[in-house]
């Protein structure tokens, strides 16, 4: 048996999407696998249910056990630290976002009323008190979202589909929404909160539970509800906001499998309007046709409540735990009409039957909020001016371009990125077409990913594609590697190839497919070479893809634009043979700091260790731009490092061309670099590279901005 015990460190820690994650990857594996919080006290649960997963509360900052018993219990237990400890892909700081509380007199989030209740004004509308959760003004006829709670068992008719056939039902439903989300350009975490709901509905537990209640004489429609109820209410007892907001999640799941199993459908609105109900399930959320939805007001429900992320990220406002909405849009209603309803999301407050005074000055600071919004998004533009993410540095004859692109790790993300500013994509990861499955995605579903990025960033915003980067510390059931007692030494990434070489070469050919369709010119970066005998096995397959693709008739536009990944130490003493044969380097400073220093980047105990400004790394860097200036081939950077303003003025000091970091980041790195003078970043590389520690490098930057950028 192995076993391990790690401290979570994501923001949300174990909630939905991370749950579902770490299911599907102990799912993988053959052995069993269990799981305990040791933070809570909690017994061990099956790793491979969800429901039981999510069940055990973990939040940022628990500690977790893990044990792992059969014949692949040693890689089971490096795919689920490395899932754990790169934080499931979520923001890792120090401690979960906060939301604004509510304003005075609103209701807490799934707590009681308010006990002042709604304001009435005589003869005018109806202002109802809510906590704000999603930012705007709209109006529109409200549309109040049919209820899912249970119906009286002596008036349910015979079950349309048994308890599995309605959970498989439900399932594919929901990873159908999620698939939808996605090609609408919806941002990664949308399709991954029904991603996770979808595996909701195939735990095993509950669905044994529903039988066990079925036989015992339930209608199988209650039963699955009733199985549902005390996981349910085993969430909302968690005092993690985040966490009991899950509940909601799981309440919707098993109505939707019941709804399957009764044979009956959710009637959706036909016309724009404002979504008003009790709680408004996510899954209902995404079938609402685009562009309908144009608020949610809810009388329960919380500002991290799924519903309320999926405002947010549609853009549209909301505002939740509004005591007396429902009863006010009956009244408002009357005989056969419907309520014309407001939902002002930065006051927090839900105006029913607004009349002509209220509408106007909604209007008007609808308007100016907009303005405002646009402005914001013209600042950071501005900061990267041009459709390619070039920015002049200094004045006069001392004046440097450097290209801000961005680093993607799904397809949705391209579109946060394009309007961000970035100039293309310096890495697009492509890690999550391969793992959490059991076995390798085909060459077409790999294509179409590609092809969408492709696409949407055109031939003059180029895209690197990242080779996959699997095996060693990112264990992948389906290769059949054995485990290593190095994972992060070990057979990863080009070194795949050599044993099963038909991997890399299905993923080549699907570029290039997804280049010619996009009619784009193809970048291929190529991670963890060591040698150049790992770049000559990389042209091997790369010539054998083109080869066949040309075969069937196709013709790739350009020529195929190769680089690799500066990422261990031989690479940077093998730089001058390397730049001779690749027309790029891209330095990816979380691996190279790690393996330079000889410190896990995933071990909280040497963090002094994971700074890549320290000078050693800084000399490595430098001496690899110097081998590809002698070459004449650009050099990018996209570790973290490329993302951090400290790191972006020292690195473009360094000689870097091109910094590639989170969407997110390119604004501020932008403002940072905009003032600064390219002989006083000379000037600084040349001082950090003789620094002794990564702390006095971040004083010279701060010397720097105190007196000397101006």
């Amino acid at each position: 048996m192995e076993e391990l015990e790690l401290r979570v460190v994501n923001r949300t820690g174990l909630h939905a999407r991370p749950a579902a994650l770490f299911v599907r990857t102990a799912g993988g594996y053959r052995s069993a696998i269990h799981v305990e919080n040791v933070t809570r006290g909690q017994a061990p649960v099956d790793a491979k249910r969800m429901l039981a997963v999510l069940g055990l509360g973990v939040e940022q900052g628990h500690t977790v056990r893990i044990r792992a018993e059969g014949d692949d219990e040693a890689a089971a237990i490096v795919g689920l630290r490395e899932l754990i400890a790169s934080g499931f892909g979520e923001p890792i700081d120090e401690g979960p976002a906060r939301i604004p509380g509510p304003p005075r007199g609103a209701a807490a989030p799934d707590g009681p009323a308010a006990p002042d209740g709604p304001v009435v004004a005589p003869g005018g509308p109806h202002v109802l008190p809510g906590v704000p959760a999603a930012p705007g003004i709209a109006m529109g006829p409200a549309w109040v979202a049919g209820a899912t709670s249970p119906a009286d068992g002596t008036a349910v008719s015979q079950p349309a589909l048994s308890i599995r056939d309605g959970a498989a039902r439900a399932a594919g439903d929901l990873r159908a929404l999620a698939l939808r989300l996605a090609d609408h350009g919806a941002a990664s975490d949308e399709p991954a909160i029904l991603e996770a709901q979808a595996e909701m509905a195939l735990d095993e537990q509950l669905l044994s539970d529903a039988e066990h209640r079925a036989v015992a004489g339930l209608h199988p429609a209650l039963a699955v509800e009733a199985a549902a109820a005390p996981v349910a209410a085993r969430l909302a007892a968690f005092e993690d906001e985040v966490l009991a907001a899950r509940a909601a999640d799981v309440r919707d799941v098993a109505a939707r499998i019941a709804r399957w199993i009764r044979g009956e459908t959710v009637a959706l609105p036909d016309t724009p309007s404002v979504a008003v109900a009790d709680d408004l399930p996510p899954s209902v959320i995404a079938e609402i046709q685009p562009g309908w939805l144009l608020a949610i007001a809810l009388v329960s429900g919380s500002p991290t409540a799924h519903a309320a992320i999926l405002a947010r990220a549609l853009g549209i406002p909301a505002v939740v735990g509004v005591a007396g909405l429902l009863d006010a849009i009956r009244a408002a209603a009357g005989e056969g009409s419907v309520a014309a309803v407001a939902v002002d999301g930065e006051r927090g407050e839900v105006i029913v039957a607004p009349d002509e005074e209220r509408r106007r000055e909604l209007r008007d600071r609808a308007a100016v909020a907009a303005r405002r919004a646009e402005e914001d998004r013209a600042a950071s533009r501005a900061a990267i001016p041009g459709a390619h993410g070039i920015l002049r540095i200094g004045r006069g004859r001392d004046v440097r371009e450097v290209r801000l692109v961005a680093n993607i790790g799904r397809p949705e993300e391209a579109a946060r990125a394009i309007e961000a500013g970035a100039g293309g994509v310096g890495l697009f990861r492509t890690e999550f077409l391969f793992m959490g499955r059991s076995g390798p995605p085909g060459e077409e579903e790999q294509a179409q990913a590609y092809g969408r990025v492709l696409r949407a960033f055109g031939q003059d915003r180029p895209v690197v594609i990242r080779l996959v980067d699997i095996g060693g510390d990112k264990a992948i059931p389906y290769l059949g590697l054995t485990a290593e007692a190095n994972p992060f030494l070990g057979v990863r990434a080009i070194r795949l190839a050599y044993g099963t070489p038909g991997l890399l070469l299905a993923q080549l050919r699907a570029i290039m497919r997804a280049a010619t369709s996009a009619g784009v010119t193809p970048h291929i970066m190529v991670p963890m070479v060591a040698t150049v005998e790992d770049l000559d096995l990389f042209f091997s397959l790369r010539d054998q893809a083109l080869g066949t693709v040309v075969a069937e008739g196709l013709t790739v536009p350009g020529r195929i634009v190769s680089g690799v990944m500066i990422e261990v130490p031989s690479a940077v003493l093998l730089a001058t043979e390397l730049a001779q044969r690749v027309d790029f380097f891209s330095i990816g400073t979380n691996d190279l700091s790690q393996y330079l220093l000889a410190a896990d980047r995933t071990n909280p105990a040497l963090d002094r260790l994971h700074d890549a400004l320290h000078p050693a790394v800084l000399r490595a860097i430098r001496s690899t731009v110097d081998a590809a200036a002698a070459a004449r081939i650009p050099v990018s950077v996209c570790g973290e490092l490329a993302g951090d303003p400290d790191g972006a003025l020292v690195l473009t000091g360094l000689g870097v061309d091109e910094l590639s970091m989170d969407a997110g980041s390119l604004g501020r790195v932008a403002r940072a670099l905009r003032d600064a003078y390219p002989e006083s970043l000379r000037g600084l590389a040349q001082r950090a590279r003789a620094a002794a520690s990564a702390p006095e490098v971040r004083d010279l930057v701060r010397a720097l901005d105190a007196g000397t950028s101006v």
